[in-house]
């Protein structure tokens, strides 16, 4: 029977109101993932092009967002305490200072930044307002990572001493971000650009901060104006060692492959082997979804978007907030400094 009490309800449990900066591929998933969550509410919409974010609105069927051009006028909003920032990569630090500097929590899309000296502004600034932030390494929030985890928990695989993660990810024209991603100064190189996902990953598993890398890259394709495979090792502050792979020369379809390797066990994708069952004489598997897919419909946003509303509901910094990310983004460039100067460097970056 209908209950206009649930109306009532509905209305006051909308208490954060949502701007959802940029327009491009990953945006209408944002608007989806806060609309899932009855807490927020996407108010505006906006972008450099009007066209661009009116078709976000279509798509998601927000005919009442607000549709604006100018980032300015929407963090003057009183009824905007979230910014999305899903703008191309290099405008994400001046994005993210502005919002803080307005008061307005802020969840970024990766990269945050491609420089450190931006990287370490928008920190300061983030820190100073005092607002929540998520840099959006979405994957997070994929079952397989759960499950992972919840075996990291319960000792199956003991001491975890090397993780190895690799994204392997064919980029080109029939990629929605592609014509602006190539581009050196706005998608900088592999890992940056997409590969920060593995390196993302494993600092999750191995929860540990890096301290020192080492990397090669190769150009396997014509299609970047950097290489557009790199691999990198490194080695973590906890005494464990890593390896991450960013392909996105590849042509054939997507993968995100995980390995641990612990004293009690060892863990590939969904798979198993630990000493703590007797008798296990091959690898088990363990029926999850796989982050096997680079099509952003497939990625867990709505656990992120709720995730971050539940950091301003407890006043608790996030697991992936802009501070803790930091190592993750000087792994990604100190790769880049190893690749083309041939040496291991050490974090962090001066």
């Amino acid at each position: 029977m209908w209950n206009p009490n649930h109306i009532f309800q509905d209305i006051l449990m909308k208490q954060y109101g949502v701007a959802v900066h940029g327009a491009g591929w990953v945006a209408a998933e944002h608007v989806r993932a806060f609309d899932a969550d009855p807490r927020s509410q996407v108010i505006t919409i906006s972008s450099r092009r009007e066209s661009s974010a009116a078709r976000v609105a279509k798509m998601t069927n927000h005919s009442e967002a607000v549709i604006e051009t100018d980032l300015s006028r929407v963090l003057d909003r009183e009824d905007v305490q979230i910014l999305v920032v899903c703008t191309p990569h290099d405008l994400h630090p001046a994005n993210t200072i502005a919002a803080a500097r307005a008061g307005k929590h802020v969840l970024i899309e990766k990269p945050a930044a491609l420089d450190t000296s931006s990287l370490r502004r928008m920190r300061e600034e983030v820190a100073k307002a005092g607002v929540k932030s998520v840099v959006s390494f979405v994957l997070r929030w994929n079952p397989l990572f759960d499950v992972i985890k919840a075996q990291q928990a319960n000792g199956a695989l003991g001491h975890v001493y090397m993780t190895e993660v690799d994204y392997v990810h064919g980029v080109g024209p029939w990629y929605g971000q592609y014509e602006w991603c190539r581009t050196l100064a706005q998608g900088r190189s592999s890992f940056l650009n997409a590969g920060c996902h593995a390196v993302d990953a494993l600092r999750y598993f191995t929860e540990s901060d890096v301290v020192e890398v080492s990397a090669y890259t190769v150009a396997g394709s014509d299609r970047f104006e950097y290489p557009g495979t790199a691999v990198m090792i490194c080695k973590f502050e906890n005494g464990s060692i890593g390896k991450a792979l960013s392909n996105l020369d590849d042509r054939a379809p997507y993968k995100f492959r995980i390995s641990l390797y612990g004293d009690r066990g060892t863990m590939l994708d969904n798979r198993i082997h630990s000493q703590t069952v007797p008798g296990q004489t091959d690898y088990a598997e363990i029926p999850t979804i796989l982050p096997d897919s680079g099509d952003v419909s497939h990625h867990p946003f709505r656990g992120e978007a709720s995730h971050l509303l539940d950091c301003i509901d407890t006043n608790e910094e996030s697991h992936v907030s802009l501070g803790n990310s930091v190592n993750t983004h000087e792994v990604c460039i100190a790769a880049d400094i190893s690749a083309a100067e041939g040496r291991p460097v050490s974090l962090p970056l001066p």
